[in-house]
């Protein structure tokens, strides 16, 4: 099937770090800063490369808690009842790029603390970066809260399907090992249905 697939780029400065879910990873309060969280911070920004693709997809939700995207059907219970109601859902992926890779492996030799540190920031970076497309993709259309792969009992085996819906490796440079691992580490894949009027 050939889907229309929209991909493009988005300027780092326009993700907003949401700081609860950096809190959450940094196991510190709200709020709290420090000069090597802010110097980490600094440092990611100028690697970040930030992807995203997303394609539109009519669903069928059968019988039996199977949700038909056209190119794979998938049994969840969770996902089925997020999508009741929707006739289609958009499908998407973002990534950071290879750079965050490449510098969290320097750190890993360099520091262990400010690996640590930039892990956290990176992986609130992505989901945050999530959050920006998400809003993007609502802008025009009512949807529900998007559910990824991995996600209450929605197999993590869907990403292979998800990934070659998107041309994945060509729009994002993103790819999938057997243990179901996306390289780069910080990209992040979601299912969004949309609301009917």
């Amino acid at each position: 099937m050939n889907y229309n697939i929209v991909s493009g780029r988005v300027d780092s400065q326009k993700i907003i770090i949401n700081k609860q879910e950096l809190a959450l990873r940094l196991k510190t309060e709200t709020g709290y800063e420090n000069k090597i969280i802010n110097e980490c911070e600094s440092e990611l920004l100028k690697v970040v490369d930030c992807k995203y693709a997303f394609v539109k997809v009519p669903i069928l939700l059968t019988e039996s808690d199977v949700v038909d995207f056209g190119f794979c059907k998938v049994k969840s219970k969770d996902l089925y009842k997020n999508l009741l109601g929707c006739k289609s859902a958009y499908i998407f992926a973002v990534t950071t790029g290879l750079g965050v890779d490449r510098h969290l492996a320097k750190l890993n030799v360099l520091s262990g603390a400010k690996c640590f540190i930039t892990d956290a920031i990176s992986s609130a970076f992505a989901e945050s970066l999530c959050d920006y497309v998400d809003k993007q993709i609502s802008e025009n259309e009512k949807t529900k809260p998007r559910f990824s792969p991995g996600y209450g009992d929605l197999p993590l085996e869907i990403q292979t399907d998800v990934l070659r819906a998107l041309s994945a490796d060509k729009t994002l440079g993103i790819t999938l090992n057997s243990s179901l691992l996306m390289t780069p580490v910080k990209s992040i894949t979601a299912i969004m249905g949309v609301i009917e009027n």
